[in-house]
């Protein structure tokens, strides 16, 4: 009989590339037959992800868990029991071995239905402070892989396993040339900065960086992931400022594939969020980097993520309440002309990449499954 395993969360490619990074190794390595099953929100990014990995998909309501009384309270609490509903449907017509769910409130119907039916279910933690969803999920899962050992204190210690994030293969290798292909860079006479707010995309970051946009086209060459939702105005805004796209040294991008692995390997420096899994990504791959966490991100997470990696040398981190033009064109020029700085950076953020983190979540997954 095959393997069975109900992948469960949603919401960013945070919360879905570990996910289907786990369903290929397993798929690559598992000695017999595999199968799995998706369950979580229907957005466009679910699809498209899980439509490319060839995972099917069912969907079910997630509610958010709030802290305080808003109108989205009220939905979500009529939200969520449907999904837990939808989820036991789901669940008795597949019947998994095993669940695991990258945590979140995406995760919460699946997880609710999995411990129902008395399924295991292992959970993966990426950041060093878990939200609402993932600390009760983690009382009522069977086993917690965690990226921070600072993670640990907030669940039963001997579920626990540090792992690391699981990075997807097409983000490591790249070809420096094969990005200036892609994007159709020919020169390669000023620095190149690779802007990345996240699957997404990041509105403060882009606005930003639209207003410094002159400044930085005088000594950089920029290539920016603006999300799907925010290219066409920063383009319509580039060009408004007197940049034809494909004629000057301005690349938007709505969402960066799997040519992001030749973008890092031609950025001198990465500007980006800070959760777990772009911080992972960036250690993949070396890059010096400067971080602006999400003031507003649960519990802070983003920005104890970065403090992780600034406390050992691995990053410049900027709050967003800093992240102006006299601070970012500093940082910019001291990480690019500094070479020791530069090469320090690159070094540090290498630690938070752990090489078999896909491999033992993996196993114990299988382990789990009884497998």
């Amino acid at each position: 009989m095959a393997l069975r395993i109900v992948l469960a969360g949603g919401g960013s490619g945070g919360h879905l590339f570990p996910l289907t990074t786990v369903k290929e190794y397993i798929g690559k390595n598992y000695k017999g037959k595999a199968e799995f099953l998706f369950l979580g929100p229907r957005t466009d990014l679910e699809k498209k992800v899980m439509k490319k990995h060839g995972i099917p998909h069912k969907w079910v309501l997630c509610g958010k868990l709030h802290r305080y009384m808003t109108f989205r309270y009220i939905l979500d609490i009529v939200r969520m029991p449907i999904g837990v509903l939808q989820a036991l449907w789901h669940l008795l017509l597949y019947m998994p071995d095993a669940v695991f769910s990258k945590g979140g409130f995406a995760s919460v119907p699946a997880v609710l239905a999995a411990r129902f039916y008395r399924i295991p279910v292992l959970i993966h933690e990426s950041d060093s402070i878990p939200g609402l969803a993932n600390k009760f999920l983690g009382s009522i899962s069977n086993k917690i892989a965690l990226t921070f050992e600072r993670a640990r204190i907030y669940f039963p210690i001997h579920k626990t396993i540090l792992t690391g994030v699981p990075v997807r293969g097409e983000v490591i290798g790249g070809d420096p040339q094969k990005a200036r292909e892609l994007l159709g860079i020919r020169k390669e006479v000023k620095p190149v900065i690779f802007i990345i707010g996240g699957s997404q995309g990041a509105k403060l970051i882009n606005e930003k960086i639209m207003l410094n946009i002159v400044e930085l086209l005088k000594h950089y060459q920029v290539i920016h992931q603006t999300g799907p939702s925010h290219f066409d105005p920063m383009k319509h805004e580039a060009e408004a400022q007197g940049f034809k796209i494909g004629h000057c040294d301005y690349y938007p991008i709505a969402f960066v594939g799997d040519e992001i692995k030749h973008i890092f390997a031609l950025a001198d420096v990465v500007i980006s969020r800070a959760g777990a899994t772009a911080i992972s990504e960036l250690a993949a791959n070396n890059k010096a980097s400067i971080l602006v966490p999400i003031t507003k991100s649960a519990n802070h997470h983003q920005r104890i993520n970065a403090f992780e990696v600034s406390k050992v040398g691995g990053a410049v981190v900027l709050e967003e309440s800093n992240f102006r033009r006299t601070i970012l064109f500093y940082n910019l020029k001291k990480i690019i002309s500094d070479k020791d700085f530069n090469q320090k950076l690159s070094r540090n953020i290498g630690k938070f990449y752990q090489v078999d983190a896909t491999e033992k979540i993996a196993r114990e997954l299988l382990k789990l499954a009884g497998k």
